[in-house]
């Protein structure tokens, strides 16, 4: 397979940085949503929340994923399979059993020591402090027990769709389609058959565990978008073909989603305008979904294929981010349960506090040369040897990878003659 010749994916970067910072707005709502979570705030349900959480949930992780698929065709086209997956093993896996064994037990110990929270998730109940705790946090498993990856599953699923994105990778690149595909707009909806096919057929009888094991819909699902973003990575006409019809699909994505919140229940944040049988809805939300997913890399493509300074600085803070913020959120709502009047008020405080929090943990993350492997981050680049100081200056050992490898989505550092890096 011959190495990729396009230049950066700025709208790969910049949207990646924009859904991983939609995490925070989207899990401080599930503190306040009609649903079961890990912690659950005192003014529980709060309306407000379940429309902004059905309205994020619907696009964000399925959009990360598809993501990870593009990102990860330039490294695989970069590195080769053997080096791809060697990496995503430092990258995932030594950043998840950190995560589990770190940052997911004050999760746990917050929500056994509220057993006041309503739709708290899990019912064992605990008394004492956090230390106390420590002994019992790997009895296997949640909800049962305490041993989790709670909002760490993201990184098991990227590894085993990483080793799928090997395989299928040595079976070509899909060019001949991708040209078919891109020569009628209607041919980039298409894939929406198979994925409500999908949905319909699985979904009923696996509704969404993260448990790895028994996640069938989610893995056919998310698998599926992963392989689909690998192929759009591959073939950059079916970006540009996106971006001409930028204003269709964003009005079709609109349209599904109208009809979608229209035929979803009012106790879920819909509007329960109007009763469909459970596969429709399943057929429009997964609509929704991929004409969404198209007018955001149509968008992407056209108006941030650029670098942008804010988005440039916070992608290599991504992947801490993301490991960082729903403890602090989760810890945040323990600490504030007892604050029981305005919920939109204490539902902005969080979330700003949760992203100020994150960056900076983030940041301090980045500095250090032992934390960052744990974070997924690898190790700052060290200054080339100078032949001469006069013809060849140093390279500041503060200049991290470049954001397009040091993301949420790992991709590995691309071939220097194939990815133009922008500082």
């Amino acid at each position: 397979m011959p190495p990729l010749s396009s230049p950066r994916r700025h709208d790969v970067d910049n949207l990646r940085s924009l859904a991983v910072l939609m995490l925070v707005p989207f899990h401080t709502a599930r503190l306040f949503d009609a649903t079961p979570w890990h912690m659950k705030d005192a003014n529980a349900p709060f309306g407000a929340a379940s429309v902004l959480l059905r309205t994020i949930e619907f696009w964000q992780m399925p959009l990360l994923f598809l993501l990870a698929g593009t990102a990860a065709a330039y490294a695989l086209a970069a590195r080769g399979p053997l080096a791809f997956l060697q990496e995503r093993v430092a990258r995932l896996l030594l950043p998840l059993a950190f995560g589990i064994l770190i940052l997911v037990p004050p999760q746990v110990w917050a929500e056994r020591v509220t057993p006041a929270a309503p739709l708290r998730q899990s019912a064992p109940v605990f008394e004492g402090g956090f230390v106390e705790f420590l002994p019992h946090a790997l009895v296997c498993c949640y909800p049962a027990a305490n041993f989790s990856w709670h909002h760490l599953w993201f990184l098991p699923y990227l590894f085993v769709y990483a080793v799928l994105l090997a395989l299928v990778s040595r079976a070509g690149d899909g060019a001949g389609l991708a040209r078919w595909a891109a020569a009628r707009p209607w041919r980039l909806a298409l894939p929406i058959a198979p994925l409500a096919a999908l949905e319909i057929a699985l979904r009923p009888a696996f509704p969404g565990s993260h448990d790895l094991v028994k996640d069938w819909a989610n893995h056919a699902h998310y698998g599926l978008l992963v392989i689909l973003g690998w192929w759009f990575g591959r073939n950059l006409t079916l970006s540009a073909a996106i971006a001409r019809h930028l204003a269709l699909f964003a009005g079709l994505a609109a349209l599904a989603a109208t009809l979608w919140f229209a035929a979803m229940p009012v106790a879920r944040g819909g509007l329960g305008a109007v009763e469909v049988a459970p596969q429709a809805r399943l057929a429009l939300r997964t609509a929704a979904e991929w004409l969404v997913l198209l007018a955001l890399l149509g968008a992407g493509r056209r108006w941030l294929a650029r670098p942008i300074r804010p988005l440039a600085a916070f992608a290599p803070l991504s992947m801490a981010f993301y490991m960082l913020h729903q403890t602090i959120i989760v810890l945040l709502g323990w600490a504030l349960f007892g604050w029981q009047d305005a919920p939109l008020l204490k539902g902005l405080a969080i979330a700003g506090a949760a992203v100020v929090m994150s960056l900076a943990g983030a940041a301090l993350v980045a500095r250090s040369a032992s934390l960052r492997p744990l974070f997924g981050m690898g190790l700052p680049r060290r200054a080339p040897a100078a032949r001469s100081v006069a013809r060849v200056p140093l390279i500041p050992t503060s200049q991290f990878e470049p954001p397009f490898a040091a993301s949420i989505l790992v991709a590995g550092r691309p071939r220097k003659e194939a990815i133009r890096h922008d500082r």
